[in-house]
């Protein structure tokens, strides 16, 4: 069997969890890929014993400017394409390609697969048939109270320090651990392939033959990063997928399409659907076996069980499942220890309620129920300095600001510091930090060093 073409792909991007996830995509489709989060490094990797097919290049990095990049990556023979997030318009990409010799240039949200293409195209490879991502024929979300055929999720490698080797799901036929506490973690039913409780099948038929399960792409460590961030990434690649996230025996996986959330699943037992909505006042916790039979008894999933019995509408379904969605996201925030990984597999459509969630919205909720005044004080000395980020992931237009946090937006052009912004806004000494934390996480803002990077001083041209 003849193996197909592989590239070998430079990915220059000083976002790195951007980078990891272009990365992974390129692993994915069977090609080496390398992120470079500086001009610099990029420049060191293009030695004498390295060779390249081709590199994506963002036009703004933190020591040099892209076109520098370009202009080297031309001299060594090897094709490029141009990104960028702040330099927009014909006249930019004009340049990147007329001027800086870059095959094509690409305006950031762009589509992940579609750069991808273009790289491999410039690599000399045939970019492969445009597909839906692969499909993950598995049990979500609101059905983790009916799993039967279960398996878990093989633990990050300890001190895995960015290790490329994936991660794979694997069976277990373990029995489940006694629980230490009440919040006993169960493993995720995602090697489901056939419904849950069939009311045709017998102890003695033989079970279903297994598909293929998804192949995880090992990202990195959450002390390196943080959920918001990735969130990020997957939104502003606008790609299809799956993010797993995991800190010790607690797993959680995040599906995306289109880079908003349209699902996410935990192996909590508190983070069930049943008994989410026991928590939200919906049905006493007394019925939750009432349901679990009725579900059991009829082979349905927990929340369509629920509609059946008259509890919730299929309005309400939908609207907990979205609040249970960003609950579950919202609690991994807070995450230092742990590690994250990129699959392509993407949720089957069928008998799925359709969700949207905005992750920029999310986070600014997100942070401001699940962080401590403590923790927020420490995530904002008052003496911290905040600037406008100029390439951020999402445009103002986006976020759903209150009137006060739009402000506290507005004052905060660097000349200010925290300690200021707190006296000029109304808002309270947690609103106003939850706020400025929220919008550091999403990218809207940062803290410059104190002596100016050529990043800085740029402020025309590539």
């Amino acid at each position: 069997m003849v193996c197909a073409p592989m590239a070998r792909l430079l990915i220059v991007e000083d976002n790195h969890e951007l980078a990891s996830l272009i990365v992974a995509m390129a692993q994915s489709r069977g090609h080496e890929a390398q992120a470079a989060s500086t001009g610099e490094a990029a420049l060191e990797s293009l030695g004498p014993n390295t060779r390249w097919d081709a590199a994506l290049v963002d036009l703004l990095l933190p020591d040099i400017r892209g076109s520098e990049v370009l202009a080297a990556l031309r001299a060594h023979g090897i094709p490029a394409l141009a990104v960028s997030g702040v330099y927009k318009g014909d006249r930019f990409a004009q340049e990147a390609v007329q001027v800086h010799g870059a095959r094509a240039f690409f305006e950031k949200p762009f589509d992940l697969i579609t750069v991808m293409e273009a790289l491999e195209q410039a690599g000399g490879v045939s970019p492969q048939p445009r597909a839906p991502p692969p499909i993950a024929e598995s049990v979500l979300l609101d059905e983790l109270l009916d799993a039967e055929d279960l398996i878990v999720l093989e633990e990050f490698p300890p001190e895995s320090g960015g290790s490329s080797e994936p991660l794979q799901v694997v069976p277990s036929t373990d029995p489940l651990p006694e629980p230490s506490d009440a919040e006993h973690a169960l493993p995720l039913p995602f090697g489901m392939r056939e419904k849950v409780w069939s009311e045709t099948a017998t102890p003695s038929e033989p079970p279903p033959p297994r598909r293929a399960l998804p192949t995880w792409s090992l990202g990195g460590e959450l002390k390196e990063t943080s959920v918001p961030r990735l969130l990020n990434a997957y939104y502003e690649a606008r790609h299809h997928g799956e993010l797993k996230l995991q800190q010790g025996a607690v797993l959680k996986v995040v599906y995306f399409e289109s880079g908003n959330i349209v699902y996410a699943a935990s192996n909590l037992a508190a983070e069930r659907f049943g008994r989410f909505c026991a928590r939200r006042g919906v049905l006493p916790e007394s019925q939750l076996p009432e349901v679990a039979a009725y579900a059991k008894e009829h082979g349905l999933r927990t929340g369509e069980a629920m509609i059946r019995m008259g509890l919730i509408d299929a309005a309400q379904r939908k609207q907990l499942l979205e609040e249970q969605v960003k609950d579950i996201v919202a609690s991994t925030f807070a995450w230092k220890e742990g590690g994250f990984g990129f699959s392509a597999m993407r949720p089957r459509r069928t008998d799925l309620v359709k969700l949207s969630v905005f992750p920029g919205d999310l986070v600014l909720e997100g942070v401001a129920k699940t962080e401590t005044l403590v923790a927020l004080r420490q995530h904002m000395p008052r003496s911290r300095r905040l600037f406008p980020t100029a390439d951020a992931p999402y445009g103002l237009h986006e976020l759903k600001l209150e009137g006060p946090q739009a402000l506290v937006l507005a004052y905060a052009d660097g000349s200010k510091t925290v300690e200021d912004l707190l006296t000029l806004t109304d808002l309270s000494e947690r609103q106003t930090l939850a706020t400025l934390r929220a919008l550091e996480l999403l990218g809207i803002l940062e803290e410059r060093p104190d002596t100016p990077s050529r990043r800085h001083r740029i402020s025309f041209g590539l």
